[in-house]
């Protein structure tokens, strides 16, 4: 555990290296909920959580000067880009083969995970319904942010760089909580802070109580918090039982954000330097495959119109708008390849399966049965190899079959 009496003392500023993100399935849309180390996500630069709210002067006739303001809709995204962290060591397929967080952020992608195989696999025969609180946690400050869901997955596959994954998303808000230091007995449910602090901890927050030693009290046990239910100056209402272990009069006590414990993840990243692409009907057509591309996009309708709400609204999205999945891909001009472009033409569309990992072993394996690429241009470099982009849309293969794409962690 952090040593957060040690943070609050410090004279630094925040420092970017210590981010942690954490993500947990909710029971109620929009209702947050505490994660656990285990909902830990190894991320890569990037991940962030954004809240705004447009502000403009008002309309209001006031002569030459601006007078008062207008507040908008809040708008709450995140972005929470990853490798594919895969464990090669299980002998036999199991849902521990990708972390919880990961399979949270499939399922709220594509809709529909599926372990009875063991293993989990992924498609979109059932619409996405799922929300998710996301923590993002820093050394002198956290965002908590529930009702979560993901909008769109882009995952690359290059020839010479890391396979990965970039989530994004919206939410229904943030919260930025901070530390604070309390000198006197707390009791009820009120702790008191120094002058300023009680602004660090806004309402609907998750915080704990840590004593000067950096051990939890008893009011915020390991796994807990309490809810802040007011702010008034500095003093700082939270909800639960009455406070019986938060008295900072001898020696300090401090109010801090949530933060799990013991944040567990798998740490391996499967990042393309074995696999395979194969385009069925074509033998040798992906013997070089320079990169592959797979872009989801939801499209999903935000309730950002609701009366009497500063946010996202009711059930927060509705899927609205058709499921997209494009897919791109470079090859290098080659003698099959001029059938494979001529074919084209037919627009047919292509099977295609990607492996991405030791196909003996655990791994991942997209399969898409019907792609149909636009035709492409042909340009000729002045020196090397002939490199050919292509662009395509996935599509099922007869009404209401959603099989359009299919991940399977085998």
């Amino acid at each position: 555990m952090k040593n957060y009496p040690s943070l609050y003392a410090s004279g630094n500023d925040s420092s970017a290296l210590e981010q942690k993100i954490f993500a947990k399935v909710e029971t109620v849309r929009g209702t947050m909920v505490l994660p656990t180390g285990a909902d830990f996500i190894w991320t890569l630069n990037g991940a962030s959580v954004k809240y705004t709210q447009p502000f403009e002067s008002s309309p209001h006739k006031s002569g030459r000067h601006h007078t008062n303001g207008i507040k908008q809709k809040t708008d709450t995204t995140w972005t929470i880009p990853a490798f594919f962290n895969i464990d090669e060591t299980l002998v036999a397929a199991g849902v521990a083969e990708i972390d919880p967080a990961v399979r949270l952020l499939h399922k709220s992608m594509f809709g529909n995970e599926n372990v009875t195989g063991g293993s989990p696999v992924y498609d979109t025969s059932l619409i996405p319904d799922v929300t998710f609180t996301v923590m993002e946690i820093g050394d002198v400050w956290a965002k908590q942010t529930p009702g979560a869901f993901v909008e769109s997955a882009n995952m690359t596959f290059p020839g010479d760089g890391q396979a990965q994954t970039e989530w994004a998303g919206s939410a229904k808000t943030s919260y930025l909580v901070g530390i604070g230091k309390s000198i006197i007995a707390n009791s009820a449910h009120t702790v008191t802070l120094q002058t300023g602090e009680g602004a660090r901890f806004p309402v609907g927050s998750k915080v704990m109580i840590i004593d000067a030693t950096n051990t939890k009290s008893a009011d915020t046990p390991a796994g807990s918090a309490r809810t802040v239910t007011s702010v008034t100056g500095d003093v700082v209402t939270v909800d639960g039982a009455v406070l019986a272990d938060a008295d900072g009069s001898i020696t300090p006590v401090y109010l801090v954000y949530f933060e799990p414990e013991t944040p567990v993840a798998i740490n391996n990243p499967v990042t393309g330097l074995m696999g395979s692409i194969t385009i069925a009907g074509y033998s040798t057509i992906d013997n070089c495959i320079r990169s592959f591309g797979i872009n989801s996009t939801n499209n999903h309708e935000k309730l950002n119109y609701c009366y009497g709400s500063d946010g996202l609204g009711g059930a927060l999205f509705a899927p609205g708008g058709r499921f997209n999945c494009e897919v791109t891909m470079e090859l290098n001009v080659n003698k099959e390849l001029v059938s494979f472009l001529n074919n084209l033409k037919e627009f047919t569309g292509n099977d295609i399966t990607l492996i991405l990992g030791d196909a003996a072993g655990r791994h991942l394996q997209v399969e898409f049965p019907k792609i149909i690429f636009t035709i492409p241009e042909l340009p000729i470099p002045d020196t090397g190899s002939i490199p050919v982009s292509f662009t395509g849309l996935a599509y099922q293969t007869g009404m209401d079959l959603a099989d359009e794409i299919t991940l399977s962690y085998l």
